[in-house]
């Protein structure tokens, strides 16, 4: 039989508690952020929590991927360097890198994983990836599937990474710069204002307003449970979850979710895919992304068919329709529930009121068919529908105590001899330890079968620990009496040995960088786009080739400059699309936002939208 391909479900973490959570809940990898240059400012974490989360992580085998993907500058060059040696020396597994001007630097022998933000899109960028040293390439979220296979066959040693749920930027990964050009706040700096949530307008040239204060560039949630054997099948090997600025009830839901989705492929194909981490997770609730914060779903360009993959009404979660209203009485509104639905108490629920515009309250009690809320709602009317945004039921289920619980099987072996017992324990993975007892004299216990009762249910309590006993073994020739404290220290060290053993073991990278291999043809022109911050970067860039070395647009930022690529097309979107959806003449464009406005290119042979800044109104 060939070799079998492991497969990762790589959760995310916001901190500590999440992190744990995502383990619990069976993710195979774990990507957070560290003290600094995380891409999320609002997101880090300490050495000393990450270092608990990488002890209790390697029990199961699952992988720590500690975020250092923002652009550096000269100053912070040094402080990167000290940061990734610490958290080398803490037990991290893998580094997410965006600035390649780390490649000058001596490091540890640390996997390095190529950042999304370095616009990982066509075979030429992932072999010079591969090529260069990167254990794992974090594709763009926009590419299909005949995309992701072409980039497969040209990468023969990295690992290919893809987002299979959470947020979708309306941007090309590393070429955005709209947070930079109104506010000063760099996506590359992990500065994000995520203005592609906030109203927009769209008018002709000529002026004609096509929308007014809609959200144009707030994109669906993306959701590939259906598509993720198809996924593996195209090279995929890690399976990503947005969401490092989520709670911990979403990060439970959601990798509870999609273990259960891949666990069926994987039994079902365990010729071919091997799931990377060990331990079997149990839940208390059944696991549902729809329950979870959503803009609604989609799978974007994954097979090139232009879906709902936008949602100009809201960038909030609108929720599941439950209930339509029928009447509204002050803080009591009757309501006829939809079928399959139940409210509770705590619920939250909204609504679009007249102007369709998203609003919302929360509810004090339920009964019969009738709502209490805190307060009353002067715009509810009879007809309107009721979306629930917030199921406290289900989120009390997933946050309480023993919610989700991972184990590793493990199995003793009890034996006896003339002058001493031993106590073997062996887990799922064939790690082992042994114990020993020798006192001078034994004595002979009187009731045999009582014996073996005691120590099998003593060996069977492992209570908090990571394993469950799978099988227990007595080899009993003399049957000994061995006082229950002594016994139960036994078992108590050869866990812990067990436990140490899997907490120390980490992964030594073996990368070798290919200092001769030149950029990518396509790479080689990027001028401010290849967002150079720092003068290693640049030396970086001028010895692969670059031939348009330039400063970072966060540097400098000029006129007419393009500042956000995207796979969103808003002539597409509003009938103007000469290869898909021709409803009338397509026509030069503009959006506005807030007092500032940007001229809409379109690439049409790659099929992209390109906002380029006018200044302001």
């Amino acid at each position: 039989m060939s070799e079998r391909t492991t497969i990762e479900l790589l959760a995310p973490a916001r901190d500590l508690s999440c992190g744990i959570a995502a383990v619990d809940c069976g993710a195979d990898a774990v990507y957070i952020g560290g003290p600094s240059f995380g891409a999320r400012v609002n997101a880090g974490n300490s050495l000393e929590d990450l270092e608990k989360l990488c002890r209790y992580a390697h029990r199961f085998g699952v992988k720590i991927h500690v975020t250092l993907n923002t652009i550096l500058t000269d100053r912070e060059i040094e402080e990167a360097r000290s940061l990734i040696y610490k958290l080398y020396d803490i037990g991290t597994d893998a580094l997410i890198v965006q600035d390649l001007g780390l490649l000058e630097l001596d490091l540890p022998p640390i996997e390095l994983h190529a950042s999304t933000q370095q616009n990982n899109a066509t075979p030429a960028k992932a072999e010079f990836l591969d090529r260069t040293g990167f254990s794992q390439i974090v594709l763009a979220r926009e590419l299909s599937i005949n995309q992701i296979r072409e980039i497969r066959k040209s990468v023969h040693h990295a690992k290919l990474e893809f987002f299979v749920h959470g947020a979708l930027c309306a941007g090309v990964s590393g070429r955005c710069y709209l947070s930079q050009c109104i506010t000063k706040r760099s996506a590359n700096r992990g500065e994000c204002a995520q203005l592609c949530r906030v109203p927009q307008t769209l008018q002709t040239a000529g002026g004609e307003v096509l929308a007014r204060d809609q959200y144009l560039l707030s994109l669906r949630d993306l959701n590939n449970t259906d598509n993720l054997e198809e996924l593996m099948d195209a090279g995929i090997q890690s399976f990503k979850i947005e969401g490092r600025l989520k709670d911990e009830g979403y990060v439970r839901n959601v990798t509870a979710w999609y273990r259960m989705h891949i666990d069926e492929i994987l039994n079902r194909r365990s010729e071919r895919y091997v799931r990377s981490s060990y331990g079997t997770s149990k839940y208390t609730f059944a696991p549902d992304v729809n329950k979870s914060f959503n803009r609604g779903f989609t799978e974007y360009n994954l097979h090139e068919i232009k879906d709902q993959y936008a949602n100009f009404k809201s960038p909030k979660f609108v929720g599941t329709p439950v209930a339509e209203i029928l009447k509204v009485a002050g803080r009591m509104i009757k309501v006829r529930t939809m079928p399959g639905q139940i409210i509770h108490n705590g619920d939250k629920c909204n609504y679009f009121n007249e102007h369709q515009e998203l609003d919302g309250f929360r509810i004090s009690s339920v009964k019969n068919d009738t709502l209490e809320i805190f307060q009353p709602v002067r715009e509810l009317k009879p007809g309107m529908v009721l979306y629930r945004n917030k199921d406290a039921e289900f989120e009390r289920k997933i946050l309480e105590n023993g919610s989700a619980v991972r184990k590793i099987k493990i199995r003793f072996d009890y034996t006896e001899y003339e002058d001493h017992v031993t106590l073997k324990a062996v887990d799922e993975t064939g790690d082992y330890a042994e114990t020993d007892y020798c006192p001078e004299n034994f004595e002979t216990a009187d009731n045999h079968e009582k014996l073996e009762q005691n120590l099998r249910g003593k060996l069977a309590k492992l209570g908090e620990s990571v394993f469950t006993a799978e099988e227990i073994n007595l080899n009993m020739k003399y049957y000994w009496f061995i006082p229950i404290s002594r016994f139960n220290e036994l078992r108590h060290q050869a866990v812990e040995r067990i436990i140490l053993q899997k907490e120390s073991r980490r992964t030594v990278s073996q990368r070798k960088i290919n200092t001769d291999i030149q950029l990518p043809e396509e790479e080689r022109n990027l001028g401010f786009q290849a967002n150079i911050y720092n003068s290693l970067a640049r030396k970086y860039y001028f010895e692969h080739g670059e031939l348009n070395i330039a400063d970072a647009y966060e540097k400098e930022q000029k006129p007419n400059a393009p500042v956000l690529y995207s796979k969103h097309c808003l002539r597409y979107c509003f009938g103007m699309c000469e290869k898909r959806n021709l409803q009338r003449k397509p026509e030069k464009l503009e959006l506005m936002i807030g007092n500032r406005k940007f001229r809409l290119d379109f690439d049409c042979n790659r099929c992209l939208m390109i906002l380029r800044d006018q200044g302001k109104i």
